[in-house]
């Protein structure tokens, strides 16, 4: 892994909806050949754009595209119709049109495409040649100027509101809030997951603004433990008991916002319950989404999981999780295997998981922006965590497993770079 995000150079960030713009009127506006379910939010968007996919797909027969950022292991992960990937050679020959779009881009538009409206492009052009009337589109860093705002959408989603890429989306909650809000539409139904009060405010007005009606979960919608499975209960319909494909405690918000937002598409377009339900429960247990708090696969590398957590939000709902399974017997001693890119918030990472991982094991990540191991290790002592150093993920990896013990746990975190070497060092492909 070159810890490239782009063919042969790394990715940089453009605010600014004109470039894409441009590039979709130079190549006969691919992006109005389908309408999306836009998803954004600091946490969560990858796993309940998993989960609407997986509903979408049953619900109806047309292809569906699904569109998230960012990969695991190759580019092709990222733009999917019907759960296939992008052929490599396809996505080859769609980057090379878009590479020559962005020269005329740069003329019209004052600079070339990014990598990211690049790889939005092709995944525009290739849900075009499919033919799929909808597609899941993940935002990529915000929302108000991500790329994927340029497309239609029909439904809005903002999962959560955290601080992560402060230099970008503002320095509070309220400002990331606002920039989240900000691919809500008139007259589009925009869904909101558990937001603090700050986020909450915000979004709420922004939709308001817009003109968006607006669903909330654990006020219109909501989810019910039932041994287990979840009962999802909406304005007009419950969907009984299913269990979740993806693991953790905090997927049922992600389930159940998925669940909502395909139930505001489907009834306002007349499609009954009595078809919605059975397609609505397969999908949430037929949802999967490698690198998200999951073990990971093969024989050789039992107790040991992964989890793409990358900002402090997310490192709580991973505390949680793993809290469980030392209180129930699950892990005598937890390890984590752990590098981060260098402008995360380390220490708070750190802080939020400090109380139930036993050692940390820092590794510097194939990565242009990954943090250096001077920096993680000194994290680690101005956090007063007991730590084991090492070069690379494979000497990290032998450390932590013998540190971790037969009846210890091994987890890889700290970000989906981290997780993708997990796979590729020890699974050799995205499952």
């Amino acid at each position: 892994m070159t810890g490239r995000t782009g063919p042969g150079r790394p990715e940089t960030i453009q605010p600014g909806l004109e470039r894409i713009l441009a590039a979709f009127d130079l190549s006969g506006h691919p992006e109005r050949s389908f309408r999306i379910f836009h998803v954004a939010g600091t946490n969560g968007k990858g796993s309940t754009a998993s989960f609407l996919e997986a509903i979408l797909r049953r619900l109806q027969p047309d292809p569906i595209g699904l569109y998230t950022s960012p990969h695991l292991i190759s580019p092709e992960e990222r733009i999917r119709v019907d759960g296939d990937a992008i052929p490599a050679e396809s996505l080859h020959r769609s980057l090379g049109r878009a590479s020559a779009l962005s020269r005329k881009v740069a003329e019209a538009a004052g600079g070339p495409l990014s990598y990211f409206e690049e790889m939005t492009w092709a995944a525009c052009d290739w849900f075009r040649k499919a033919k799929a009337p909808l597609a899941v589109m993940e935002a990529g860093l915000g929302g108000r100027w991500d790329a994927t705002n340029a497309c239609v959408s029909v439904v809005s989603v903002v999962t959560t509101v955290g601080i992560d890429h402060r230099e970008w989306l503002g320095k509070t909650l309220s400002q990331i809030a606002a920039e989240k809000a900000g691919i809500f539409r008139s007259g589009v139904p925009a869904l909101l997951g558990r937001l603090s009060f700050a986020a909450r405010g915000v979004a709420v007005r922004k939709a308001r603004e817009a003109g968006a009606p607006v669903w909330e979960l654990g006020r219109h919608f909501r989810w019910e433990d039932c041994g287990g499975r979840i009962r999802i209960n909406m304005p007009g319909l419950t969907v009984p008991g299913s269990r979740p494909g993806l693991a953790g405690d905090f997927q049922r918000d992600n389930a159940a916002i998925a669940c909502a937002a395909a139930w505001r598409w489907a009834s306002a377009r007349g499609i009954p319950a009595v078809e919605f339900i059975p397609a609505a429960r397969e999908g949430i247990s037929c949802a999967r989404w490698p690198g998200r708090f999951s073990p990971l696969p093969g024989r050789k590398n039992r107790r040991a999981w992964v989890d793409g957590a990358h900002n402090p939000q997310a490192a709580g709902a991973l505390a949680h999780e793993l809290g469980k399974m030392k209180a129930g017997g699950a892990a005598e001693r937890i390890v984590a295997l752990w590098s981060m890119l260098g402008d995360k918030d380390l220490s708070g990472f750190l802080r939020e998981l400090s109380g139930v991982v036993d050692g940390w094991v820092p590794y510097p990540m194939a990565h242009e922006r990954a943090a250096t191991i001077r920096e993680l290790a000194d994290a680690c002592r101005r956090s007063r965590c007991r730590a084991r150093p090492a070069g690379d993920f494979r000497e990290g990896w032998e450390i932590a497993r013998k540190w971790a013990g037969a009846g210890g746990l091994v987890i890889v975190c700290g970000s989906l770079v981290a997780v993708g070497e997990a796979f590729l060092n020890r699974v050799g492909r995205i499952p």
